[in-house]
This record gives C-alpha cells, structure tokens and sequence, in this order.
C-alpha cells in the first residue's frame, strides 16, 4: 500500500467513526428535563382514594398520600371545602410531591417545582424545562371519609 493511499484509507476510517458517533448521539434520548409523565402525572380517571378523617389530616396544614393522591387540609372543619387533593406526582419528571406547610406550596422533590394548593405552577423546575399546573380532584365527605375522585 503506497503511502496516499493509506492517507485515504485513514481518512476514511476516520470519517466512518466520525459519523457513526455523530449519529449514535442524534439518536440517545435527551437528559434535558422536559416533561416525560403520561397523563401529565396523574392519575388514571375513575381512580379514587380515601382518607379516614379520624384519624387523618387531623390539623391544617396536615398532607398525606394515598393512590398517588396528594390530600391537604388547608382549613379547620370536616367539609370539602377543608381541604385540597393535587396529584402526587410532578408533571415535570415524576418527582414525588410535598406540601411545604410552613411557605404553603407543593414542591416537588427532584427539581423543586412548586405549586399552589389550587395547582398552578408557582416556580419552575432547578436546572431548566418546564412543568404544567396540577391536576387537582373533587373532594366529598361522607361521616369521616373524605374521597378524591380523579
């Protein structure tokens, strides 16, 4: 092999290379957090989830979570309007949500999305993309039963 064309043949192989990992990258899924949740991380509808108000979300300010539910008492009395249910699950990227009681906003554990009680988006996540508002669900209360409907 004379040495121009070990040149091309080295700039071939090169340029294969080159583009095969050119490609390779177009391809991979992007680790830029943009939303990724089906049903925009809530749950299916028809699901419903309850809490037993005797011995639940006894103080305002009290949140629990039950079949991915976020429940929150955000006033005093055993009525619905007593209380708020939010998914459980950020629409961002599937983070686990929280009440902050003390700053009164829903905040997302990976990104630090927050949100109002009524599921507007109060902050969107740390380190870019985007989140969209909560679901938030009907409440009834029936004796000490309060039931989210989604």
């Amino acid at each position: 092999m004379e040495r121009n064309e070990f040149i091309k043949s080295l700039g071939l192989g090169v340029a294969m290379v080159c583009t095969g990992a050119c490609f390779s990258a177009c391809g991979k899924k992007s680790d830029a957090p943009e939303p990724n949740q089906p049903n925009g991380g809530g749950v299916p509808s028809g699901t419903t989830a309850s809490v037993d108000l005797s011995t639940q979300l006894l103080t305002v300010g009290a949140s629990v979570t039950v079949n991915s539910i976020l429940f929150i008492r955000t006033a005093t009395g055993n009525t619905s309007t007593s209380f708020v249910a939010t998914q459980a699950v950020c629409p961002h990227q599937g983070g686990a949500l929280t009440f902050i009681q003390d700053s009164n906003y829903i905040q997302c554990g990976l990104h630090s999305s927050r949100y109002t009680t009524s599921g507007s988006v109060l902050a969107q996540p740390i380190g870019g993309g985007t989140t969209s508002a909560l679901k938030v669900y009907p409440l009834t209360v029936s004796g000490n039963k309060l039931t989210a409907t989604a």
